[in-house]
């Protein structure tokens, strides 16, 4: 359902729900609202993967009722939704394995957030997240502890010192993608893979 207008028309008053659904692509359908996105959940509660990129017109509204609705989510795209800042998940803990939030306007909170009720991520794609400092990003390797791959290229605001950080705190993380600016000395990729992580340059 990529790219096909959705949202443009009115959504139908009458629907079935279908638990059979486990995967929806509704990226690129830039008309598409919180309240279309409240319907599609309700319609297919079971969803485990979901794709939102480029949905501009998607707010914090819109992404809370994912995790009310859809307790099976594990990979969730939300590429490019500006609108999307900081947000509350209700559920003690989400089943989230994998998010990529590129170009969003994901911020700290929001990243705190993911830590707290996200413990299971295992990658994070925060590619050009301007909003984004190395304190949200602490906040999630803290807390999930399961972490193995980030990808922090283009968030300008991360400081380069935290890329040693990360791979020192967190074990489990097999590769990480540096903010622009970071150069290893070859003292440090010598310890980087010594702990098992491949550091790429931004």
């Amino acid at each position: 359902m990529e790219r096909t207008n959705l949202g443009k028309e009115e959504f139908p008053t009458k629907f079935v729900v279908n638990p059979q659904v486990k995967s929806l692509n509704l990226a690129q359908n830039g008309k598409l609202s919180n309240e279309s996105i409240k319907k599609f959940v309700a319609i297919c509660p079971n969803l485990q993967v979901l794709n939102l990129s480029s949905c501009r017109g998607i707010t914090e509204e819109g992404f809370e009722e994912i995790f009310k609705r859809c307790s099976e989510i594990r990979h969730l795209e939300i590429n490019y939704c500006s609108a999307i800042t900081d947000f509350e998940i209700d559920s003690e803990v989400s089943k989230l394995e994998k998010l990529s939030a590129k170009g969003s306007g994901l911020n700290d909170e929001a990243l705190a957030m993911v830590g707290k009720r996200s413990c299971r991520l295992l990658i994070l794609d925060l590619a050009g997240c301007l909003n984004v400092t190395e304190k949200g990003v602490k906040e999630v390797v803290k807390n999930c502890r399961g972490l193995r791959e980030i990808n922090l290229k283009w968030c300008d605001n991360v400081n380069i010192d935290v890329v040693a950080w990360m791979v020192i705190t967190r074990p489990s993380l097999r590769k990480i993608i540096a903010p622009c600016g970071f150069v290893p000395t070859e003292s440090q990729m010598k310890l980087f893979l010594s702990h098992g992580c491949c550091v790429c340059e931004g």
